[in-house]
């Protein structure tokens, strides 16, 4: 039979295996910008104030691999009002003005068909502007729609703290079961959007019971956290975001794939607790991908140095033991000598 600390190192390996692997190359250059930004419009020398992570990363419920990061810079509310008294559509100039400073630094700053601000970067990054100002309504967010031409207000920020309080509360495993989703997600192909996806973890873990365990019972609950995906019903076309509250669309079906994980997993741990650990991390391989299959690699690799760790120990013990014994005899011998 498996034992249960053996699983849970697995998934230990495998949430250490999902971390970001570049955070000192997304925060410098995100510093770059932030410099540039706060020079300009704050007439501050910071690379840090006035800006804020966004998306899975500002969430941290990111996984390696990440390309796209979101950050929101915060502008005087000032500017705010001098683009209103400008015509047209003052949401794509303010993009435009935004570009057009940072491509100095950047040149290949542009803004897509979607009317974001992107900067792309030649490792596959890109790192998308979002300008804000924090309006009267100090709980809101106002940006720029350029594609519609009108302003927007969301609240990310609340959004981030909201996910922070619940990974406090359930001691880490929003973030890792949402990261473990990801994995999936990735592999499958599933269509399912990233802040959804943290969303439905935060609605599960208020209703599963095993919600303040340890690593140990991480099986158990990503079997059963695709169970609950594969249960909600499709004539459910939306969620709301905690936090903002703002609506979360379901794009298409993902029951049918959270089904077919569930099917796997549950098969995988009857696996595991028949101590048939190889056929099972085949199947843990198959659900989460490459990312799971190296953790297991990695854990094989340690338990081994353990093992030859144990024997070089035990070798060096019964060394020093015969050692002494020989020189406790040759004591005997010299001393009746004399």
């Amino acid at each position: 039979m498996e034992n249960r600390n053996d699983l849970a190192d697995k998934f230990r390996l495998f949430i250490n295996n999902l971390k970001i692997d570049n955070p000192e190359v997304i925060s410098r250059r995100c510093r770059e910008i932030c410099q540039i930004l706060n020079l300009r419009y704050w007439d501050i020398r910071s690379d840090t104030r006035n800006l804020h992570y966004l998306g899975s990363y500002g969430r941290e419920t990111a996984v390696k691999g990440l390309t796209n990061i979101n950050v929101l810079f915060l502008l005087p509310y000032t500017v705010y009002q001098e683009y209103e008294e400008r015509p047209g559509n003052i949401q794509e100039l303010l993009l435009k003005d935004i570009r057009d400073l940072l491509s100095k630094t950047h040149p290949d700053a542009f803004i897509n068909e979607e009317k974001f601000l992107l900067i792309p970067f030649e490792d596959r990054m890109t790192i998308e502007i979002i300008p804000g100002f924090i309006g009267p309504r100090k709980n809101h967010i106002i940006y720029p729609d350029a594609q519609e031409g009108r302003w927007q207000t969301f609240n990310p920020i609340r959004e981030i703290e909201v996910i922070n309080e619940y990974n406090y509360k359930y001691g880490g495993k929003v973030r890792h079961l949402a990261r473990m989703t990801r994995a999936w997600k990735m592999v499958h192909q599933v269509p399912i959007p990233g802040m959804l996806i943290d969303t439905l973890v935060m609605i599960f873990m208020d209703e599963w019971e095993g919600n303040q365990s340890s690593f140990n019972y991480y099986g158990q609950m990503v079997m059963d956290f695709m169970e609950y995906l594969a249960g909600l019903r499709n004539e459910q076309l939306h969620w709301y975001a905690k936090g903002s509250n703002r609506k979360l669309e379901r794009q298409e079906d993902f029951g049918a794939h959270a089904n077919v994980a569930y099917k796997k997993i549950k098969q995988t741990m009857d696996l595991e607790e028949q101590g048939e650990s190889y056929n099972a991390n085949k199947i843990w391989k198959e659900v989460f991908g490459r990312h799971f299959h190296t953790a297991v690699l990695r854990r094989d690799v340690l338990l081994q140095r353990d093992v030859l760790l144990q024997r070089d120990v035990l070798s060096v013990t019964q060394h020093v033991t015969e050692r002494t014994s020989r020189c406790n005899r040759t004591s005997r011998r010299n001393t009746a000598v004399t």
